[in-house]
């Protein structure tokens, strides 16, 4: 009887052994850099800012050079529909844009 319970008692202590090692291998695949992970995905949310103003940036200064183009035109004597057609913009945004300029002045 004493000998099945010390065969039990060296199964537990090599059982307890596996354990462990299994327990501290495991330990460092799961434990992540949270605070890096944090850090990084901060910096990529900055970045996507930062890339939206100059996106909103270009859209207005690309605007504003199509509104020089289509006052250039009205200038040399192109009418609303051949500066559309010309610009491939809609007769209408033409006649918006040369009407703003009149009320600006």
């Amino acid at each position: 009887m004493k000998f099945f319970l010390i065969i039990l008692l060296i199964i537990d202590i090599i059982m307890i052994g596996i354990f462990i090692s299994f327990y501290v291998k495991f330990k460092k695949i799961f434990e992540l850099p949270w605070e890096d992970i944090k850090e990084s995905i901060e910096r990529a949310q900055e970045l996507v800012n930062k890339l939206e103003k100059l996106r909103v940036a270009s859209e207005i200064n690309s605007k504003i050079e199509l509104k020089k183009e289509i006052y250039s035109l009205a200038k040399k004597g192109y009418t609303p529909k051949e500066i559309a057609k010309k610009l491939k913009l809609s007769e209408a945004e033409v006649e918006l844009v040369l009407a703003s300029k009149k009320i600006a002045f």
